[in-house]
């Protein structure tokens, strides 16, 4: 299975100016006003395989909670270690696989990886290490109920529990170049006053990380894949407390 590798000369894509990267001034600005949680920040990996985004999206979190493998490409691992197998293949659209041994599913879910990750199974990833997890179908919810999940990840002060959000959106409908057509991403921040939400960029030899509008994203989050089925998100939950030095400035 081939790895990413740096674009010919080295150049990322251009970003359209709906898009400030993080690394600009502007950004930097954001950044500096924002509530962030800078540890998600620092946990930030860059994808091992062009199909790995939601890998890469699950595992940066997983490493901000100190939980998970370090290895892209032993993702799965997770299921194999857990008490009980969780019911993997269903997402995959192949339930009566499910009543295999656990090494055969082992081996299915590490093939069937290369083909990306469905959100419903990075739920299952992060339940069976112990967090709270759920995908939203953006056909469930509105933009009011998602603003509030952002919000929720990034509270005024210490918020009760760590919460995160893994936005999986069309890169079109942001403008920026499709590749497969959708992409996952953890939101790391969130700065009030001009509305914009932090997108860490796990494809970084492509695109830098971003702020973009929470609401340009959300129309982007609220679209359908090929099938017909409906993008999301991941809302994410740990019991540690999200302490003033995680969450930034308020």
């Amino acid at each position: 299975h081939r790895r990413l590798s740096p674009p010919v000369g080295g150049e990322r894509f251009p970003l359209p100016p709906t898009l400030e990267p993080l690394g600009s001034e502007r950004g930097q600005q954001l950044f500096a006003e924002a509530r962030v949680n800078s540890q998600l920040v620092e946990s930030l990996l860059r994808q091992d395989h062009p199909a790995f985004c939601a890998v890469a999206s699950a595992m940066t979190v997983a490493l901000s909670e100190q939980v998970g493998p370090s290895d892209q490409r032993r993702f799965m691992d997770v299921f194999q270690e857990a008490p009980s197998w969780p019911p993997v293949l269903s997402h995959y659209g192949c339930g009566a696989l499910d009543g295999l041994p656990g090494p055969v599913k082992y081996h299915l879910l590490r093939h069937l990886q290369y083909d990306g990750s469905p959100m419903s199974l990075l739920a299952e990833w992060f339940r069976a290490q112990g967090l709270d997890a759920e995908a939203v179908s953006a056909g469930d919810v509105d933009a009011d109920t998602f603003r509030s999940d952002v919000l929720a990840a990034f509270p005024k002060g210490d918020g009760p529990r760590r919460c995160y959000v893994v936005a999986n959106y069309s890169r079109a409908a942001v403008g920026q170049r499709m590749f497969s057509g959708g992409h996952y991403a953890p939101i790391g921040g969130f700065h009030e006053a001009s509305d914009k939400v932090l997108l860490l960029e796990v494809n970084s030899w492509r695109y830098p990380s971003v702020w973009v509008d929470l609401l340009l994203l959300w129309g982007a989050i609220h679209t359908r894949v090929g099938n017909g089925t409906w993008r999301g998100y991941l809302r994410v939950a740990s019991d540690r407390k999200l302490t003033d030095d995680a969450a930034g400035r308020s």
